[in-house]
């Protein structure tokens, strides 16, 4: 086999992915990897032929570990190009950290994008023609032109200004202090690393709120796999609600909690929603929340306030209540759906407060 050269290797922005670009002596093949994730596998997308383009795809040769050849009747060029050579080449990242694109300085060459390796779809190459088996094609109409353009466009505007984050942060506080009043105490959540994040807290009345702020910067990733308005979905914000009577301790051991929750989406590669269930360890035994065993994410619950989030273009950001729930609850909204859970409560989902409540589900 021929010997393969690494012209590009670059690590995603979130530091859990990885792409390279691999060439040896006939062909070029992007590749997408999660190092430290096993379910995420590995993504490949054919970029181009060096040599002559064979009838049929070499699947011995792939037994083997050879990066195969795109067949000649799904090349653009069936007689080979050359070479790329290193310096041309540029990775850019998609916001929702699942996906890239590959350019030859300003020429789009592939992308991988975050459903890949989906119903026999790997990526899409500017070189390819039809729907090849190592890629499809990316013509001049096809939707992922914009889609890479506004990625672009979207780093280019946080590199460009330092004011975007204060001006984000701002129109959140604004409508958050609009119902809450002044916070209490804020907390940077990002651990001084892109994507700046914090969390502030609200002290009103009998009651004691945790709210995010700066998630939405960012669109979750996948969910185009799997809802038709992604516009809905792909930005959040995350709020909890406490009684009094829950210790400062249990509370600041929940904002912990909603910190690393903050992340997960973009380091799991996977994406929080209404009605979503995610475990929870910081419940103790000395504000009688013990039984607690995870959260179960709200738009709407009871006793919560109204704040209207500001949009991000044409994308909604919803603020996701984490209700705290039990094992057996968890088990039934996984089962059944969490509207099967949220039925069980008389009145519909009870107040987002992380106090003692008799479980619905034994």
């Amino acid at each position: 086999m021929d010997e393969t050269q690494t012209l590009l290797q670059e690590v995603s922005p979130d530091g859990n992915l990885e792409v390279s670009v691999d060439q040896d002596a006939r062909v070029v093949h992007m590749y997408l990897r999660a190092p430290n994730n096993d379910g995420f596998g590995l993504k490949s997308c054919w970029v181009r032929n060096l040599t002559a383009a064979p009838e049929n795809l070499d699947v011995m040769a792939m037994r083997d570990g050879q990066p195969p050849l795109l067949p000649a009747r799904f090349c653009a060029h069936p007689n080979g190009q050359q070479a790329l050579n290193a310096q041309d080449l540029q990775i850019v990242w998609f916001p929702e950290g699942d996906g890239v694109a590959l350019f030859e300085q300003d020429e789009l060459l592939a992308a991988i994008p975050g459903w890949s390796e989906k119903g026999g779809f790997h990526g899409y190459a500017r070189d390819c023609r039809g729907e090849g088996p190592l890629c499809w094609e990316l013509g001049a109409e096809n939707a992922m032109h914009r889609r890479i353009a506004e990625a672009r466009r979207y780093w280019a505007e946080w590199d460009a200004t330092e004011e975007l984050w204060p001006r984000v942060q701002e129109r959140l506080m604004v409508e958050y202090e609009r119902v809450l009043g002044r916070h209490s105490r804020y907390f940077a959540i990002d651990g001084g690393a892109w994507p700046p994040r914090g969390l502030a807290l609200y002290e009103v009345r009998d009651r004691v709120y945790l709210l995010t702020i700066g998630l939405s910067i960012r669109p979750q990733p996948v969910v185009e796999m799997y809802t038709k308005t992604p516009e809905e979905v792909r930005r959040i914000e995350l709020g909890a609600c406490f009684d009094r009577s829950v210790s400062m301790a249990a509370v600041k051991a929940f904002a912990s909690y909603m910190s690393s929750l903050a992340s997960l989406p973009w380091q799991q590669i996977t994406f929080l929603g209404d009605g979503h269930t995610v475990g929870c360890d910081v419940f103790g035994n000395e504000d009688g929340l013990q039984p607690f065993s995870a959260v179960l994410l709200a738009k709407q619950a009871q006793e919560t306030p109204e704040v209207v989030m500001p949009q991000f273009g044409i994308d909604r950001v919803p603020l996701l209540w984490c209700v705290p729930i039990t094992a057996a609850e968890r088990a039934l909204a996984e089962s059944s759906g969490s509207r099967a859970l949220i039925s069980r409560f008389s009145g519909g989902l009870p107040p987002v407060l992380v106090k003692p409540r008799k479980p619905v589900v034994g």
